[in-house]
């Protein structure tokens, strides 16, 4: 008996210790460097920096411990104003803000393709989201009673990137936010979700490219082919 509880208390043990080590591990964002901390001010200040910048690509990547979440792959191209959005090699959307011009690609069950045509007289875009990367967690703190940490800065890819941290104010730290940001642009690279006490992690890799997109990119779809609905 003595020696089975000694076993169970092994294995115990064990499995005590690669959960601390997981744990770690999915926590862990390198070694920081924290000697230019920044207010929850500046950083939104920094975020709405990067919700002009006028030239990049992005392709979400959400993955978690069990691999890849991504079903479909989706690009985006934005250029002076323009944006191109293509879902597995095919143009889904193309929006001219300049011009207020929406094109909406799909098809029928029989394959057949359409392209919708609309303008964005009653579109309102998010004031709070660079074309899709939402920051509101960090920019309106009394809507979701988040608090916010600095967590500090190192290179990723090259770049300069600050990592930040928020999380509801009524709950525990462990479940929080983390957001990866371009320090010169202020583009978001990169999102990473906390859930179950810490214990799940959802990471979310922009994938950012700066300044790549080029006209010929974000240009006005050739629409034959396509039956128009307005």
């Amino acid at each position: 008996m003595k020696k089975v509880l000694k076993v169970l208390g092994i294995i115990i043990a064990i499995l005590i210790v690669l959960v601390a080590i997981y744990y770690v591990v999915i926590h862990f964002d390198g070694f920081l460097n924290k000697d230019n901390p920044m207010t929850r001010e500046e950083v939104v200040e920094l975020l709405e920096k990067g919700k002009e910048y006028p030239n990049y690509y992005y392709a979400s990547e959400n993955s978690w411990i069990f691999g890849s979440l991504n079903e479909t792959k989706t690009e985006i191209y934005i250029k002076d104003n323009v944006e191109k959005i293509m879902v597995d090699g095919k143009l889904h959307r193309w929006i001219d803000y300049n011009n207020d011009e929406n094109i909406s690609i799909f098809e029928d069950n029989e394959g057949k393709e359409y392209a919708g045509i609309s303008n964005l007289d009653n579109f309102e875009e998010n004031e709070e989201s660079q074309r899709g990367f939402d920051y509101s967690l960090i920019s309106n703190e009394e809507v979701f009673n988040t608090d916010f940490k600095y967590l500090g800065e190192k290179q990723v890819d090259g770049r300069d990137t600050i990592i930040v941290k928020v999380w509801n104010k009524d709950w525990v730290e462990v479940d929080s936010t983390k957001f990866y940001i371009d320090k010169e642009t202020g583009l978001i690279t990169r999102r990473i979700d906390y859930s179950a006490l810490g214990f799940i992690k959802i990471d979310c890799n922009r994938n950012v490219k700066m300044d790549i997109v080029t006209d010929e990119d974000i240009e006005r779809p050739n629409l034959d082919g396509y039956e128009i609905l307005q």
